[in-house]
């Protein structure tokens, strides 16, 4: 007997249920009862296999009579030459038990007709997600078709064809939903959320006017064209709230967060339109901020987390600094080749808000900076700083001023270097330079140096030095770093110049 066969039938199946369809599937070829647990696996997935491999195999379950507890099924074909065989084995699901169902149209049509009442009729359908089919094709006017489904507890809707009576209607036959996804569903106007007693979760893309009453929601996702079209009033539990929409209103925004509950996350992404401010909200902790233009005073005392990640540095003040904040990011993609005044944006931005944690930004090029020009400005601002990552995505041009200029801006404590061995030569170069340095290199690969007692010669009064290097080696076996022995003078900048990845631990 071969060391696959070795676990007992019930153990493989167990395992192959934690694998995707495609990982399961690769296993059978372990041994023949690997093959066996396989062919009556509980989990299907269908994703780019051929009409006929899914018609034979959901053929075996029908007539094995196997159970199928998830059909997941991406549908690549159009809708009305198959429609007959997607019955068919929507059937066969249901017939079997299904408990997760996940039918997806990735052509982008929304012809066909799924038959959602059949499956809550059922009423052990625990999850159902849909995207692009149509929920129109039946009558509301047969009140035969209203059910009371106990079982549904997630409930995701993405370019579907349906109105709000449908939408209504839907609602009323499953009351305990848990979490709810509404989205791309073009149809929907003056959407009405109500008599839902268990939801905790919902995310809606709508451009309409909607009202939500529901007193068990925690985490609401909202996007539209205009905040000013969102009613919750009456959501009293609310901790999370996730907002995407090109306008905003100050006044509103303001009116959602400070409320009788305590709103402990917020997420504000892609407005454009309108200046805002973040003020009167003491319950908050997390607050995360993407692609916002306009952003205003921050009063947060107890905010613990925050992030910033946009094209354009942020202008951030704080009516009063928090004392609990552990962690703060940003993250910049700056569109166009920064120049000189670009870098004293960025000095002075980290200079006037908190004490970052970390900085990430992503450069597509490096040009030449007349440092002249920074030395003019910002003189007073002193950034603070603990760890830059800098990414060089397509670096050209000159890299010395560059690489002042970036470490002038950021004066980091932590430095991690993402490019080219050239640009790592020249950051070498400049960062000898330095005063009372030390600096420590990591490569991804596994060796480790400490710069130390490296000389050159000094141009500058403001240069320091780099005196030693001591090259470390990681042992994957014991998990630990080990020195590595080399003899004097024997390694140079050419040495580790063909490295990908390195950190630098700058003391000031």
């Amino acid at each position: 007997m071969g060391t696959a066969d070795m676990l007992p039938v019930c153990l493989i199946r167990k395992i192959l249920c934690y694998l995707s369809y495609r990982e399961a599937s690769r296993m059978r070829i372990l041994s023949k009862t690997w093959l066996l647990a396989w062919l009556d696996l509980p989990n299907l997935e269908f994703s780019g296999k051929s009409i006929a491999i899914v018609d034979n195999i959901m053929e075996r379950y029908r007539d094995g009579n196997i159970p199928i507890d998830k059909f997941e099924f991406d549908n690549s074909k159009k809708p009305d030459r198959i429609s007959a065989l997607i019955d068919k084995w929507l059937g066969i699901a249901l017939q079997n038990g299904v408990r997760h169902l996940v039918y997806r149209d990735v052509t982008h049509s929304k012809i066909y007709p799924f038959p959602i009442f059949k499956f809550l009729e059922a009423n052990f359908l625990g999850e159902l997600v849909l995207m692009g089919c149509d929920l129109m094709h039946v009558s509301l006017s047969n009140t035969s078709n209203v059910v009371i489904c106990h079982s549904l507890r997630k409930l995701s809707l993405s370019r579907v064809r349906l109105d709000k009576n449908m939408l209504q209607t839907i609602l009323t036959s499953c009351p305990f939903i848990v979490d709810l996804i509404i989205r791309n569903c073009t149809r929907l106007k003056n959407v009405e959320l109500r008599n839902l007693p268990k939801i905790k979760s919902l995310a809606i893309d709508i451009d309409h006017p909607i009202k939500i009453e529901a007193p068990t929601l925690e985490h609401l996702y909202y996007s539209s064209f205009c905040l000013n079209k969102l009613n919750i009033d009456k959501c009293k539990n609310l901790k999370s709230l996730e907002i995407s929409c090109t306008k905003i209103s100050d006044i509103y925004l303001n009116r959602l967060i400070f409320r009788p509950y305590c709103l402990e996350k917020l997420v504000l992404a892609n407005i454009s339109l309108g200046r805002f401010n973040v003020c009167r909200s003491r319950s908050l902790k997390v607050l995360k901020i993407h692609n916002c233009k306009k952003i205003g005073a921050i009063y947060a005392p107890n905010l613990v987390l925050l992030e910033y990640k946009g094209h354009d540095i942020p202008q951030l003040k704080f009516a009063q600094e928090s004392r609990q904040l552990k962690q703060s990011q940003m993250i910049l993609y700056p569109l166009f080749n920064v120049d000189a005044a670009w870098f004293c944006q960025l000095r002075q931005s980290l200079s006037d808000s908190i004490s970052w944690s970390q900085v990430t930004i992503y450069f597509h090029k490096y040009e030449e900076i007349n440092m002249n020009d920074l030395q003019l400005h910002c003189r007073d601002a002193i950034p603070k700083v603990d760890v830059l990552d800098a990414n060089f995505l397509r670096p050209t041009g000159e890299c010395s001023t560059f690489v002042d200029a970036l470490l002038w801006s950021c004066r980091p404590r932590k430095f991690n270097l993402q490019s080219t061995s050239e640009m790592f030569t020249c950051f070498m170069d400049r960062l000898m330079h330095m005063k009372s340095l030390r600096c420590t290199l990591t490569h991804e690969m596994g060796c480790l140096m400490h710069m130390k007692n490296w000389r050159r010669a000094l141009s500058h009064e403001r240069h320091g030095q780099l005196k030693e290097v001591k090259v470390y080696k990681f042992d994957q076996r014991n998990q630990s770093w080990h020195p590595v022995e080399h003899k004097r003078g024997e390694l140079s900048i050419r040495t580790v110049s063909t490295l990908e990845k390195y950190f630098f631990l700058l003391d000031w």
